[in-house]
């Protein structure tokens, strides 16, 4: 394992903290406030090749992802955006997953098409399965049905945390076929922008954290989508265990958001005067031990989906994943110790961080990680989707 960037990871490094520092941070808090989607800043990402990073080499992308040859490259992009806005990561995030999975399932004429834009115009994907309740039913038990007509599907449903769904040129949809159980009956669909029976319901985002990622609910009301569109056969997602492929994108951002935390404890506490005060000092330590090890444990899972076993390299992306909430976790409270109730005032980046945090850590079960893992090393039965 070399753990020096190839020249590729470090430009793309490098490129995303300048946009970070440039783009993201001096429009972070007007879009917190607005609970807008920061569209400059995906524009200047198209612009820069970063929503082709999942994209496979042969349709002109720069294939990463879990199942790329270079696992770790959209990830640096990912960790290095969320330092600067957690919301704008997560946009690339949810995209970068969306064209991931069309690149895995999706039968070359889809590729064509689909990645295709992504490629030459910076068409923007997604992926939404979640609905209001499905916490309940675990993460193939899905509400939202599809009934097979002449040449492909009727839905209906409710999907909620849609990210992105206002400006994507495909909405990556999960639902099940009627009267099919789960997992065989799961389906995807890439629903193009403008579909008749696609609804998003406005006034349905308004979160505490995470208000830059909007992601309303959607209606899905007798919504025709043709066979052309079809992501795989039914079954897809869940036979390829497409969502252990997705944990390392979260541990990312909260590796990243962690790091803001530093970043701005390292300039405000010695504004502050504290810089000297030997507790703060030690919960600075505390921070950048803690921000390492999650560093090279996400690095580590990242290689490893380059080694051939994957099923080794889902479970250490379960435990990257279950790392970087845990160190985001305490990170959130120490720093909170040593910035004070003033560092909480109204319009305070340290403010919008540890919010955006908490919102996105609570949208990972991490009693419900640890358990899978522990399930997986005493010889039991265990899946690596396994989230909700």
């Amino acid at each position: 394992m070399d753990f020096n960037f190839t020249k590729a990871q470090r430009d793309i490094y490098e490129t995303a903290g300048r946009i970070g520092r440039e783009v993201l941070a001096p429009n972070a808090r007007r879009h917190d406030e607005e609970a807008s989607l920061p569209l400059d800043a995906l524009k200047i990402l198209a612009d820069e090749g970063f929503l082709k990073l999942t994209v496979p080499a042969a349709y002109g992308g720069l294939d990463s992802g879990a199942k790329g040859s270079d696992p770790l490259l959209y990830l640096l992009a990912i960790e290095q955006l969320a330092r600067y806005c957690h919301s704008t990561a997560h946009c690339l995030q949810v995209h970068s997953h969306g064209a991931h999975y069309v690149s895995l399932v999706g039968s070359a004429a889809q590729k064509d098409e689909i990645l295709g834009r992504v490629v030459a115009e910076g068409a923007i994907l997604n992926g939404t399965g979640s609905e209001p309740g499905r916490s309940a039913r675990g993460l193939y038990g899905l509400l939202t049905t599809a009934d097979r007509v002449d040449g492909g599907y009727r839905i209906s449903g409710t999907k909620n945390y849609a990210t992105l769904a206002d400006i994507a040129a495909y909405n990556i949809v999960f639902l099940r076929l009627r009267d099919v159980p789960s997992p065989e009956g799961h389906l995807g669909v890439a629903v193009p922008q403008g579909a008749e029976g696609f609804h998003i319901v406005e006034g349905t985002w308004n979160p505490i954290g995470m208000r830059g990622a909007v992601s309303p609910h959607l209606e899905l009301r007798d919504l025709f989508v043709a066979d052309r569109y079809v992501l795989g056969p039914p079954g897809a997602n869940p036979s390829i265990r497409y969502q252990a492929k997705c944990h390392l994108g979260f541990a990312a951002q909260f590796l990243g958001a962690t790091e803001a935390l530093f970043d701005y404890l390292k300039a405000y506490l010695p504004e502050r005067g504290t810089a000297k005060d030997p507790y703060a000092q030690l919960r600075m330590g505390e921070l950048r031990v803690g921000i390492e090890a999650t560093r090279w444990i996400i690095y580590r899972a990242a290689w490893l989906w380059t080694q051939g076993d994957e099923t080794r390299a889902e479970l250490a992306a379960m435990e990257a994943k279950h790392q970087a909430i845990e160190n985001a976790t305490i990170a959130m409270d120490r720093a909170s110790q040593i910035a004070g109730s003033s560092a909480y005032l109204e319009g305070s980046p340290f403010a919008r961080i540890v919010r955006d945090l908490r919102f996105q850590t609570l949208h990972e079960n991490s009693d419900r990680t640890s358990s899978t893992i522990g399930q997986a090393y005493l010889g039991q039965s265990f899946d690596t989707t396994a989230r909700l």
